[in-house]
């Protein structure tokens, strides 16, 4: 399990399929061809979420460059994140920073950092762009 497809559609449905959590799922899942069924529907979802994170990256990446060619530096402004305890709002600052191009943030006590879950959930790409 990565971190890339957990939560994902079709993760959810080869868990749902692989750990039946009812008789009657259970009885759906041991019926001849269920198993070919799945596995074309976790396909499926697996490239339709692939194709759509390189769309995401590609107006991502789209929209750097242009930033760059606006406005080629970073701002001279350093955040100092310090005991912030959700991991949530750390996500949230991260994506900030990015948008405002802060030079960089600096995560001290007990702040989550990435690769903590939820930041990296929250920063959505973020975390990759803004030094910390």
């Amino acid at each position: 399990e990565s971190a890339d497809h957990r939560g994902s559609p079709a993760f959810r449905a080869y868990n749902s399929f692989v750990y039946p959590k009812s008789e009657g799922a259970l009885a759906n899942a041991e019926k001849a061809g269920r198993l070919a069924t799945v596995a074309q529907a976790v396909c499926f979802l697996h490239r339709e979420q692939k194709a759509e994170h390189a769309t995401w990256l590609r107006n991502h990446d789209r929209t750097l460059a242009e930033a760059d060619a606006a406005n080629p530096g970073r701002f001279p402004l350093t955040l100092v994140l310090d005991n912030i305890r959700s991991a949530h709002n750390v996500g949230s600052l991260l994506r900030a920073a990015e948008a405002a191009r802060v030079e960089s943030v600096h995560l001290c006590g007990i702040t989550p950092a990435p690769p903590h879950a939820s930041v990296l959930k929250t920063a959505l790409g973020a975390a990759e762009y803004v030094p910390h």
